[in-house]
């Protein structure tokens, strides 16, 4: 068979791209579907903290270190500085638990409010700091293009230390103790792709390496603070290759063992979280961020922070607001999908109504329905009593929004995020002006033909009689999945249906069998709508692998992601 002879499509047009011909092994498919022959196979599948990178390969970190055992040793006041999302909620617990259990420092928090504050460092945050007699402040997941508010903390006696993982702007603050961003052009971290947490990790573990005290203990130390690490890079899309996985891997095995009691309760009763990743990405991370989104973050950084006794009415809170936020976004993602103007490549919606924090996930809405870049704006008051337009903006994975941004940065308030995320703010005169902008520069970057079509890719052409749970196993050896170590997908091409049943009180739900592989359920949820699904009809089907626990008995599993068809 030649796979490049197969075209395959949803009935949406979602190309299917086949990745490689079925040879039997799942584990060499596997490996070069995703570029990684060449990797060391026993650091991949069973990752160490030894595997972690020096952390003083990172730029500036011997001077950040030798600060912070200084302000130890003299009993200053210091200030994690941390960002209302949820790695830089988790990086903000990471360090505040660490300095104050490990070091005895004295240490306490600020999180910017995403409405009043924004994103990032202010002065006024500092002129509070300094009445507060704070000498040090460590930020994480942000600083890297706060020069100013960082240049007055300066003059105010405050020490800054930036650990940060945003795309690095040529001019970076001078006046601080140092810029832990693995982005930096001017340095050679191995791996440029840590996210806020990852780089709060690294401080941490070479502090650990600073200390004789933590002598024979760093490996125990580091893991008890890595699952709040792990949060954090899987919440902000990092991809899970190299520390990354690492971090994700290990940080998934101390969950349940976490230092945060808010963690441990949550988790109870919850099985399968080894190696996998979704259990933050789609429960643990959209609580943390509904906190930041409707209200403060503060309350998710409680939940983390919480004793046994006081986690439960944090995350009664946060899941309220959860909640709300489900229902707002999807009101005003309906309203943002019926109003954007699609003729053009670049999307953009205003609605002065919409919540800060809500700007982005309807963006990222946008984005997943139209694969166009995506900007959703809201209004927002400035603090010497302006009026700007905050954006968040999505991109495809083929595009790269920031160097958008960039040719429009005169025309900006401020900007930043990474290649797919990003935000910024804007005045009303200057919103036309970059709409133009960015159009124009879309165009000179991806030309003016028709856009990179959706696809999905797969990893193989999957014979139904292959699909065993010795198959399963060879897969989950893969886990955690995620970007970069995508969920495997399979193509079971014209199999034969030979049973049909609805599943669910409402009936909404399919499971079907097949000729192909008559003990298999293969079962799409909301699938009973599809006209397809009747019994002596052939169908091409997307699906991914799983496990069936019931009674202590291990069954496989199919779940349907997309019918497709063939040309």
């Amino acid at each position: 068979m030649n796979v490049k002879k197969q075209n395959f499509f949803t009935k949406s047009g979602t190309k299917i791209l086949i990745q490689s011909e079925w040879n039997g092994d799942a584990e060499s498919i596997f490996l070069k579907n995703r570029n990684l022959e060449n990797i060391d196979r026993e650091k991949f599948f069973e990752p160490k903290i030894s595997d972690l990178h020096d952390p003083f390969l990172m730029p500036d970190m011997r001077p950040a270190v030798k600060r912070i055992l200084e302000a130890i040793d003299r009993n200053e006041r210091i200030v994690v500085f941390g960002d209302y999302d949820v790695d830089g909620v988790s990086a903000t617990a990471l360090v505040v638990r660490f300095f104050a259990n490990e070091l005895g420092a004295q240490i306490s928090y600020r999180l910017p409010h995403r409405a009043k504050d924004g994103y990032g460092l202010k002065e006024y945050f500092f002129d509070e700091l300094a009445e507060k007699n704070v000498k040090l402040v460590i930020t994480v997941d942000c600083g890297t293009r706060d020069i100013q508010p960082i240049r007055h903390a300066k003059k105010l006696g405050i020490d800054v230390i930036v650990t940060d993982h945003h795309a690095v702007p040529d001019e970076i603050p001078t006046e601080v103790i140092g810029i832990l961003n693995p982005k930096r052009a001017d340095k050679n971290y191995p791996f440029p792709n840590l996210a806020g947490a990852g780089v709060a990790l690294k401080l941490i573990h070479a502090i650990l390496l600073s200390e004789p005290k933590f002598a024979g203990k760093i490996e125990q130390i580091l893991t008890k603070y890595i699952d709040f690490a792990s949060l954090g890079t899987v919440s902000d899309c990092m991809p899970l290759v190299d520390e990354n996985r690492v971090i994700t891997t290990l940080g998934l095995k101390q969950m349940k063992n976490s230092e945060s009691a808010g963690l441990r309760k949550y988790l109870e009763g919850h099985e399968n979280i080894e190696g996998n990743a979704d259990i933050i990405g789609f429960q643990i991370g959209p609580r943390i961020n509904a906190s930041g989104r409707m209200d403060t973050p503060i309350t998710a950084l409680r939940w983390l922070l919480a004793s046994e006794n006081r986690c439960d009415e944090f995350l009664e809170e946060i899941e309220k607001l959860n909640t709300d936020r489900r229902e707002v976004v999807e009101n005003f993602t309906k309203t943002a999908l019926e109003n954007v103007e699609l003729d053009k490549p670049v999307l953009f919606f205003l609605d002065k109504n919409l919540e800060h924090g809500l700007i982005g996930l309807v963006a990222g809405k946008l984005t997943e329905s139209y694969n166009r870049v995506s900007i959703v704006l809201c209004e927002h008051h400035e603090a010497d009593g302006s009026i700007s337009y905050v954006a968040s903006c999505r991109a495809p994975e083929w595009c790269n929004i920031m160097e958008i941004l960039d040719d429009s940065k005169d025309f900006l308030i401020r900007y930043g995020g990474h290649k797919q995320a990003a935000g910024f703010s804007v005045s009303p005169e200057n919103f036309e002006t970059i709409q133009l902008r960015m159009i124009a520069k879309f165009y000179e970057m991806y030309g003016t033909g028709e856009l990179p079509a959706r696809t999905i890719r797969v990893e193989s052409i999957l014979p139904p009689h292959e699909a065993t749970l010795q198959l399963l196993e060879s897969i989950e050896k893969f886990r955690p999945f995620g970007i970069g170590n995508p969920k495997p997908f399979w193509l079971f091409d014209e199999v034969e249906i030979t049973e049909v049943q609805t599943l669910g009180s409402e009936k909404k739900h399919i499971k079907i069998f097949t000729k192909q592989h008559p003990s298999l359920p293969i079962i799409m949820w909301n699938g009973a709508e599809h006209e397809e699904f009747q019994i002596g009809r052939n169908i091409s089907l997307i699906v991914w692998l799983d496990k069936n626990i019931w009674n202590e008995k291990i069954s496989l599993q199919a779940f349907i992601k997309e019918i497709c068809y063939k040309e």
